[in-house]
């Protein structure tokens, strides 16, 4: 096997060379101490599951309704989980990556949006087609209202999900895994990942996740996978970096709180058009998301390098530059 490498910067439509967008790995050699190595990815795991979980579990002893602030104070510590790790991390020293040019937010931007609301919407219009409740048109200004406004609505939604996950989702383990997997293995390890985490909500009494039925609850936690694939088109392969999965995120939520489902049909749907958007994003000339490129730190240099192994056992490495 050989490597060939060309130094010049990717080409945003390059079809199987894209860069780590604004989460991108250190650019240095990669030691069985860095932060790839699987004991670190390991080590963040650990590190929030144990603070979500335990957090989350002490919310439950002391009555788990959300209502009470001290209860809610616990909830809001244990969704914080995976940035409060990420920041640990980085506090630490540990795989303190070096941050390369995000993409035109142009080009990212639109996406984010269309591709986060759209499950949402077309559940709320589609469902009662298959006999679900239709939406009264009155719930948005009921939600609004139950939370204080507009503004608090959208600062309490960009904590509780977007800032509070996507810093250790997209921001530290997306990247890390994306150095050892192709995209497609990364939104299949990462999604699963983000769906067990999301399972003691189920418990607590007032969280979203908590009003859903069986077959609903079981379809938000499987669209998790096929969404991770979306999250990393977003911000990897349109270099939309974590503002733009957090922008992905906070579109989502608000979404589905504004638009509640309203039986099992609406889960439905929602799976349904994640699974189709996925799909699109794989099938998509150009994506990148069928490739089997992966990140790979480049020895010396400010950025990182796009790996493709190739039928004959070549290994073609192209370079981003931070």
């Amino acid at each position: 096997p050989y490597r060939l490498v060309t130094a010049r910067p990717l080409s945003p439509s390059g079809d199987i060379a894209f860069a780590g967008a604004m989460t991108a790995t250190p650019a240095v050699p990669a030691p069985r101490s860095s932060a790839t190595h699987p004991a670190r990815l390991s080590g963040f795991l650990a590190l929030t599951f144990a603070i979500s979980w335990l957090s989350w579990a002490t919310a439950l002893l002391l009555g788990g309704d959300l209502t009470s602030p001290v209860v809610f104070a616990f909830f809001a510590l244990g969704g914080a989980g995976p940035s409060l790790a990420a920041l640990s991390y980085r506090l630490r020293g540990i795989g303190s990556p070096r941050m390369a040019r995000g993409g035109s937010t142009a080009r990212w931007l639109p996406v984010a949006i269309a591709c986060a609301a759209a499950p949402a919407v077309l559940a709320a219009v589609l469902a009662p087609v298959f006999g679900a409740p239709a939406l009264t048109g009155a719930e948005p200004a009921a939600v609004l209202a139950e939370n204080g406004g507009l503004l608090v609505f959208l600062a309490t939604s960009a904590f509780a999900g977007p800032l509070s996950e996507e810093f250790g989702w997209r921001g530290y383990l997306q990247p890390r895994l994306r150095t050892r997997f192709s995209p497609l293995a990364t939104a299949l390890v990462l999604g699963t990942i983000w769906a067990l985490w999301h399972t003691p909500l189920f418990l607590l009494a007032g969280t979203w996740q908590s009003g859903l039925g069986l077959g609903q609850g079981l379809g938000f936690l499987v669209a998790m996978v096929p969404m991770s694939l979306t999250y990393w088109f977003v911000s990897e392969r349109l270099r939309g970096g974590v503002p733009g999965a957090v922008v992905f995120h906070l579109v989502g939520n608000v979404m589905l709180t504004l638009l509640p489902f309203t039986a099992l049909a609406s889960g439905v749907v929602f799976l349904a058009t994640v699974l189709v958007i996925a799909l699109v994003v794989l099938l998509l000339p150009g994506s990148g998301a069928r490739s089997s490129a992966r990140l790979v730190p480049w020895p010396g240099r400010t950025g990182v390098r796009t790996e493709v192994k190739g039928a004959s056992g070549a290994t073609t490495s192209r370079s981003s530059r931070g």
